[in-house]
């Protein structure tokens, strides 16, 4: 992988060398700067210019002495007349290029200077063929040879960085010279002329060498200024201090960001200072319990030659995160970095994770572990008393008003809590409306049930949030250590048992944990258990019970009773295991299954007889009903309208509108609506007009006294009149005696009849018999 790597640094070093060169020889293309430096070059000497000129004119002269030919004179004026021309030139270019000009008279420039240039070397190159000319002495001949040659070398030294300048100057002046030597020579002057070309050659290939080196240097340093702007720029811009530090421990790089981060200020002169002279900054890193300036910490953190990372805090209160990476060489890079935000959201996150954001009181997993930590002892807790506390009705608060409302309600618990909880409790919010307290120390239990009166009086205060005086109650669970156990979870889990029994003896109360309450509690959750495996077992059972119409002498409609026949228990009544079933949230199944079960058993029975199936408020509220309705029709092929669903006055309570809505849903698809228990409410009344009903099932209640109270059969007589004028169908529930039967078949407007006398709750099997078979055996014993 090494070897790759290095191949391919060397091939980009030749492509950028070749990049290079093509700008060199294409110098038109050179950076403006560049160029610049190349035209000013040619300009720059001016005193050299001028005493290669006066040099130049001088050897004519000598000639002339020599020879007394008149040319050599004339040559000696024009070469002082054109160096004299060159001179000005170079003039004019320093006034007129005093700063940075544009590319455009650059190039003119240095054309100028190429073409005086070149006709100043022609002329040099003339007056040298002119002594082979006119004159056979060896000294003319060797003069204007050594002279030429000085010139055109000093080309090279001069002018190199020009190409074209010493291209023109030495065909100019190697021209003619070459031309001079062999034609008007001997032989020997032929082998020099010869000897000179590659001389000439050469002299523009170490000019191109020269030209070529010049550039790369200065396209190099170009380019590293270029990096080094750009390094300056994105260190002053990145938010991060960042310094680098030599092996003498002083400062090479370094922003301003770094000093401000050291709590010095911003524009403090860091560079090429020594770390040791950064002095006190504020700052302090806490290190081993201890305290340490910034500047010792940086001293020592530079001499242990590896990365380190630290916090320190400066005297503003900012945290900043420190990071120590060492060179390959001596010194080392440091990173500095302002953490503050990140640790108040570390902190935050922290608080979030340990409280509760609604009450601000610990949450469960947080409580956990501080009473552990608190009353802790090698054999478990230390005493205490655990306080489970739950919220009476507070579901209904949250269903009517809000979840606002009731956000606001937990708020004003949990400060009302607080409020006369002892100096050392606990408390945290556990889930939901539940909290548990942990008081510690041995408390007596007069004085638990004391802290429990006082905590539920505290609460039962009337709280007005947005407008509305909220009365709420509390059942208290209390379990003590180590009379109930010495483990946390233990004792969590049997003052929940004493909360359950609280609340099962009419809330608003407290009840101790016991033993035997212990027992009681396990049965129930076992029962809770079982109940949940006996769907999927299938020990639910449907039976039947029916309703005679008075009109039709005969069954008309059978409702479907639930039935749970335990494979140990025998069969469990209804008022035991449906509060249980909705308490754990598995009502909705079980309703599904009667629905589903009932519509299937009703599609084998005769055409004319309906099935009607109780709907709880928790169906309404937890599930699809019509979807349900729809999905057991379709899979069974019962026709919609020999369905009746029948709705209680508890189901109205919890959402009038979406319950009245989705019993109209139901009733667009065929389904009848019967209104079961009229009559137990106070506001049954108002449902008649405002429900999609069909039927109105009058309450057993009003069966028990019609024998001996004429009131009870006035008020059943104006009820049942009522709902016949709103043209409802009147059924009438606990029919258990012929006196009764004939009471209301007298003076009650009735349509149909439920109860023993006609025939108690029976499986399917028989249910369908007795359809299949004539009329009930009852109505055969009175012969009605």
């Amino acid at each position: 992988m090494s070897v790759r790597i290095s191949v391919t640094k060397k091939n980009q070093r030749r492509m950028d060398l070749a990049r290079i060169h093509q700008r060199v020889v294409e110098h038109k293309k050179l950076p403006v700067p560049v160029y610049e430096s190349v035209v000013r070059s040619l300009y720059g000497d001016l005193n050299t210019l001028a005493v290669g000129a006066l040099s130049i004119v001088a050897a004519p002269v000598i000639l002339y002495h020599r020879t007394g030919d008149p040319v050599q004179l004339w040559f000696s004026v024009i070469l002082f007349g054109l160096g004299v021309l060159r001179l000005l030139d170079g003039l004019f270019f320093r006034r007129a290029v005093a700063t940075a000009s544009h590319l455009r008279a650059l190039h003119l420039w240095e054309m100028r200077y190429a073409v005086l240039g070149a006709i100043y070397v022609g002329a040099l190159g003339a007056w040298c063929v002119a002594g082979f000319v006119r004159t056979s002495d060896e000294f003319v001949h060797e003069m204007s040879v050594i002279v030429t040659l000085c010139y055109i070398i000093g080309i090279m030294g001069r002018n190199f960085s020009s190409n074209k300048v010493v291209l023109s100057q030495t065909v100019f002046a190697g021209v003619p010279l070459v031309l001079g030597v062999t034609l008007f020579g001997d032989y020997y002057d032929l082998a020099l002329g010869i000897f000179l070309l590659p001389l000439f050659l050469g002299i523009w290939l170490m000019s191109r060498n020269l030209r070529s080196m010049l550039f790369n240097a200065v396209l190099t340093a170009l380019d590293n200024k270029v990096i080094a702007d750009r390094f300056d720029v994105a260190l002053s811009a990145v938010s991060h201090g960042m310094a680098m530090l030599d092996g003498r421990s002083r400062f090479v790089v370094v922003n301003p960001q770094f000093a401000g981060l050291c709590g010095l200020p911003a524009d403090a002169r860091l560079m090429d200072m020594p770390l040791a002279e950064l002095g006190d900054t504020g700052a302090v890193v806490e290190l081993n319990g201890g305290q340490i300036g910034l500047s010792q910490m940086l001293i020592a953190t530079l001499s242990k030659r590896r990365r380190v990372r630290f916090d320190y805090m400066l005297a503003d209160g900012r945290v900043i995160e420190a990071k120590f990476n060492p060179m390959a060489e001596d010194g080392g890079v440091f990173v500095l970095e302002d953490i503050t935000e990140r640790v108040s959201i570390e902190n935050e996150i922290r608080r979030l994770a340990s409280f509760d954001p609604l009450t601000h009181l610990p949450n469960r997993r947080f409580f956990m572990v501080e009473v552990n930590r608190l009353l802790g002892a090698p054999d478990g807790l230390q005493p205490c008393s655990f306080f489970f506390v739950d919220l009476d009705n507070f579901k209904d608060i949250n269903d009517t008003l809000g979840h606002t409302v009731g956000d606001k309600l937990l708020c004003s618990v949990a400060l009302r809590m607080r409020s006369c909880m002892p100096e050392r409790a606990l408390a945290c919010r556990f889930g939901g409306d539940e909290f548990v307290i942990a008081i510690p120390g041995r408390l007596r239990r007069r004085e638990c049930a004391a802290f429990a009166e006082q905590l539920i009086a505290e609460i039962a205060k009337p709280a007005l949030i947005d407008g509305n005086q909220l009365i709420v109650g509390a059942s208290v669970g209390i379990a003590q250590c180590p009379a109930n156990g010495r483990d946390y979870n233990q004792l969590l889990k049997v003052s929940d048992v004493a909360l359950y029994d609280a609340k099962a003896r009419g809330r608003n109360r407290y009840s101790f944990y016991t033993d035997q309450l212990g027992d009681v509690i396990r049965d129930r959750r076992q029962l809770e258990g079982e109940l949940r495996r006996a769907l999927d077992h299938g020990q639910f059972e449907i039976h039947y019970q029916p309703l005679v119409s008075l009109a039709k002498n005969r069954i008309t409609t059978c409702e479907a009773l639930l039935r749970w026949n335990h494979p140990e228990r025998g069969m469990i009544p209804p008022s035991v295991f449906i509060p249980i079933a909705e308490e754990i949230g598995i009502i909705t199944r079980i309703g599904e299954f009667v629905i589903e079960e009932a519509t299937r058993q009703c599609a084998k029975w005769p055409k004319d007889i309906s099935v009607a199936v109780n709907v709880s408020s928790l169906q309404f509220r937890h599930s699809d009903i019509c979807e349900v309705v729809r999905a057991s029709l379709a899979k069974s092929g019962l026709a919609a309208e020999r369905l009746e669903v029948e709705v209680t006055e508890s189901a109205m309570l919890e959402n009038v509108n979406e319950t009245t809505a989705t019993l109209r849903k139901l009733v667009e698809a065929g389904v009848r609506i019967s209104l079961d228990d009229f009559g137990t409410g106070f506001s049954s009344l108002s449902y008649l007009h405002t429900l999609p009903l069909h039927k109105v099932k009058i309450d057993r209640s009003f069966i028990g006294t019609l024998q001996t109270d004429e009131r009870s059969v006035i008020l059943l007589s104006g009820v049942a009149h009522l709902a016949k004028e709103l043209g409802l169908a009147i059924a009438i529930e606990g029919v258990e005696t012929v006196e009764q039967m004939e009471i209301l078949c007298e003076r009650v407007e009735v349509d149909e009849m439920q109860g023993y006398l006609f025939g108690r709750a029976m499986p399917a099997a028989d249910i369908t018999a007795i359809l299949f078979g004539g009329e009930p055996a009852a109505m055969r014993r009175t012969g009605s």
